[in-house]
């Protein structure tokens, strides 16, 4: 018996222009399951799903970087994995706005930053509504936690060159993942979806078989060999569908909920 839900948001809960589809949003309302979002999203960008759900339980933001429960008065931070800060400072230093068509910002707890406005960050911006606060990169205080790094590509051939020297600098204590085919992102070694996972299994005593995740890309992997039932977008690559334990429809199509009615028909 499935008794917690964890999802995606990007490609997953959210179609392709960011939002979350009316159907799946009636759909989930009425589900009387927690149900946890598990995001390389920061929690600002999470809102808006928090609110269309009305979810009240633990949310999991920068792939497990950040658990908090939501307020009206300010998020309830419950667990923080930050970058370590000289990683974070090799990283940036390194590749900095070198490469023409790729695109460099950073998280802190409560802001989005980037040295320019530039198609990367104008991409983001039009998926989150949220705009960059600029700022240099010799002005960043690196004693302040940074919980994420994220390259966006516009330019592959210099995408996939910046992901491959950031590979070869072997840091120590951090994970890097493409959450799709164009965005790598970097945390705290410990921020990957299975920790904020395992922290609510535990805590509720759960057991892996009372876990439900849908995901649909290459950072839901962990994720999914942390619970018990894990279905793929239709929009999944195939690495991703090859792991899960079913596939559903595509984002765009309301997959979660024909994956729920699939797995769980009994919950309506």
């Amino acid at each position: 018996m499935i008794k917690h839900i964890f999802t995606d948001m990007d490609k997953t809960l959210l179609n392709d222009k960011g939002q979350i589809n009316p159907k799946t949003v009636d759909y989930l309302r009425k589900i009387d399951l927690p149900l946890t979002l598990v995001t390389a999203r920061a929690p600002k960008e999470m809102q808006f799903a928090i609110d269309d759900l009305r979810l009240k339980g633990e949310q999991i933001a920068f792939n497990g970087g950040l658990i908090f429960l939501p307020r009206k008065d300010g998020n309830e931070v419950i667990s923080s994995n930050p970058l370590q800060a000289e990683s974070t400072r090799r990283v940036i230093e390194k590749i900095q706005d070198k490469y023409e068509g790729v695109s460099v910002s950073w998280y802190t707890k409560d802001e989005w930053y980037a040295q320019q406005e530039d198609d990367g960050t104008r991409y983001e911006t039009s998926i989150t509504n949220i705009k960059p606060t600029l700022k240099k990169y010799d002005e960043i205080d690196y004693t302040e936690p940074i919980y994420k790094i994220m390259i966006v590509g516009t330019n592959m051939k210099n995408f996939d060159k910046v992901v491959n020297i950031i590979r070869d600098m072997n840091l120590e204590g951090v994970s890097a993942n493409h959450s799709n085919y164009n965005y790598f992102e970097i945390t705290n070694k410990v921020a990957v979806k299975s920790f904020g996972i395992e922290y609510i299994k535990q805590r509720d005593s759960l057991e892996k078989e009372e876990l439900l995740a849908f995901g649909d890309g290459e950072n839901d992997l962990k994720m999914f060999e942390t619970v018990g039932t894990s279905v793929a977008m239709g929009n999944a690559n195939d690495k991703v569908k090859s792991v899960a334990t079913y596939t559903t429809l595509s984002n765009e199509e309301d997959g979660i909920v024909h994956g729920m009615k699939y797995v769980v028909n009994d919950l309506l």
